[in-house]
């Protein structure tokens, strides 16, 4: 059911026109009578309006943006119910969303996508100072507006924001998607307590995008997608387009924003926009002209993969734990392959002379076995082999005491990156 031209909702907003529509509602433009003022009605579906989660979100939006005054985010004039219908007046603004421009143009240059996430985290400082955080940055959430001043950057859909409650809020207790998997940190996957740290992370996903005109982890199914976030590295926009002559510094800097841990990360909005600042005081920090339609979205495949190190033969001394052979003996090639000595080993058998187990997971128990396993004496570093798709085992590897979790079947590069790592925290 949508609203037609003409149509009076909240007995002052008239429908003039629709502007889009998504799989939760519309969004029209409408003219607030007595006023004269166009705005932007963002109306839910009557169908969506009756779950109470997405009512719940609704009402949030409102009280977030009402309570965000910062000419980066988009203004709230009025919210309400109307004939079914939940509806949000905001301020109309003109541009276009940034995804949009990313599909058109591919990769920007460098001085630009430093100045559009400066303008994003100075909305980011503001929010975050009033306990807000946004939860769901990504390309189509940031709209761009043309001024004699500058281009402006408006942050759109604070739905999932926290606002003065815990990160797990009733929202995502209920069973909701909160975020997009290809822009969420480490932590709000695992559904931990958030701080602005995450949006950070967020936004260093976008800036990514926006140097290399490729996504850090290319499209996948969500769970594999989640995985990545978790634990792949990611390659660093110097290597996945060196043809695009991104600097060393900026690298650095979004490469810092994507660390896995939240500690690693800056400190805060303001710590990071102080490092963009100081990469765009660099000499030379405009970006090298490029012939005409280099860096188009087309190319927006997965980044090369770097070739992995291979430790030299002997170098590391592998078991492989499992019940059976043919659990045990793939994983035993795979590691032959990646350049380590591998060979099946027993639960009782003394592993004080290996320098990594692997731990291949069987049944729903194999968790707490594996955790009984960390407090041996002796015991070299433990990770816990299973399928990706089991979403307690990925979470629950890390807060066991294990040293890491590989989805199975392994990728060659991960199992050496992490198998190599796992070697060296025994040294």
């Amino acid at each position: 059911m949508k609203l037609q031209t003409g149509q009076l909702i909240g007995g002052r907003f008239r429908v003039l026109r629709a502007l889009g529509e998504g799989g939760m509602g519309a969004v029209y433009e409408a003219e607030q009578q007595g006023l004269g003022r166009l705005v932007a009605l963002k109306v839910m579906h009557p169908h969506v309006a009756q779950a109470p989660g997405f009512v719940e979100r609704f009402h949030r939006e409102a009280r977030v943006l009402a309570r965000l005054r910062h000419e980066g985010s988009v203004e709230v004039y009025d919210y309400g119910l109307d004939a079914g219908f939940l509806f949000l007046a905001m301020e109309r603004v003109t541009g276009e969303t940034l995804e949009a421009v990313l599909q058109r143009e591919g990769a920007l240059a460098p001085r630009r996508a430093v100045g559009i996430a400066m303008r994003t985290l100075e909305v980011l400082e503001a929010a975050h100072a009033l306990g807000i955080f946004h939860r769901d940055l990504k390309p189509s959430n940031l709209f761009l507006e043309a001024h004699p001043g500058g281009e402006r950057v408006k942050v759109l859909d604070f739905g999932l924001a926290t606002l003065g409650m815990p990160a797990q809020a009733r929202l995502t207790q209920e069973g909701m998607t909160v975020g997009t998997p290809g822009f969420m940190s480490p932590e709000q996957l695992r559904g931990f307590p958030l701080d602005g740290r995450s949006d950070l992370y967020s936004l260093g996903c976008v800036l990514y995008e926006m140097l290399t005109g490729l996504v850090p982890f290319a499209a996948m199914p969500t769970v594999e997608m989640a995985t990545s976030h978790l634990y792949r590295p990611v390659t660093p926009p110097r290597e996945a387009r060196p043809d695009l002559l991104v600097s060393e510094r900026l690298s650095a800097v979004v490469m810092k924003a994507l660390e896995k841990l939240p500690t690693a990360r800056p400190a805060d909005a303001a710590a990071m926009r102080e490092e963009l600042l100081a990469v765009l005081a660099e000499p030379g920090a405009e970006q090298v002209p490029r012939r005409r339609g280099e860096g188009k979205k087309q190319e927006r495949v997965t980044a090369p993969l770097m070739a992995a190190p291979r430790p030299a033969p002997g170098d590391v001394s592998v078991g492989v734990l499992a019940s059976r052979a043919d659990l045990a003996e793939p994983l035993v090639v795979a590691l032959a392959a990646c350049g380590f000595q591998a060979r099946r080993v027993g639960a009782e058998e003394s592993w004080t002379e290996l320098g990594v187990v692997l731990v291949v997971a069987e049944g729903r128990d194999a968790l707490a076995q594996a955790r009984q396993w960390v407090s041996r004496p002796g015991v070299p570093p433990l990770l816990l082999c299973g399928p990706a798709e089991d979403w307690d085992l990925v979470t629950g590897a890390l807060e066991g005491g294990l040293f890491d979790f590989v989805p199975l079947p392994p990728d060659p590069m991960d199992l050496t990156r992490k198998v190599s790592r796992a070697r060296k925290s025994k040294r």
